[in-house]
């Protein structure tokens, strides 16, 4: 009787070692379509096609449109022909092209007055 008692212990403790462990979920592994990794706080830039962080690429813009607790970035080509805004919704991000001194899209223009960079409507 005491033989099968430690059999059958025995064969517990073999098929209990045999369940499947699954990987821990990483914390703040969600990532965009484009694979950008937002809680790390990556958004995907079209204009340098790559994930990049607003607040560390881009400068802070002014634009009077937002609430003053909201704030626009701008990310700037490699040759500052282009620029990329970066608004709080619902805006959606565009890309300015220059002219002369100032860079025109669609629904926004960005000048540069003084050391301030500041997004006006069109």
């Amino acid at each position: 009787m005491r033989k099968n008692i430690w059999i059958i212990v025995s064969g517990l403790v073999c098929f209990s070692a045999c369940r499947s462990v699954q990987a821990p979920q990483l914390i703040g592994g969600n990532k965009d379509e484009h694979g950008c990794l937002t809680a790390a706080g990556y958004t995907w830039s079209e204009l340098r096609r790559d994930c990049i962080r607003i607040f560390e690429d881009g400068v802070r813009v002014d634009d009077p449109s937002l609430q003053p607790s909201l704030t626009s970035y701008a990310v700037f080509a490699a040759d500052s022909s282009r620029v990329e805004v970066f608004r709080p919704s619902p805006f959606r991000n565009e890309i300015l092209d220059r002219k002369g001194g100032v860079w025109q899209g669609k629904t926004c223009k960005l000048y540069r007055t003084g050391d301030r960079w500041e997004l006006r409507e069109r």
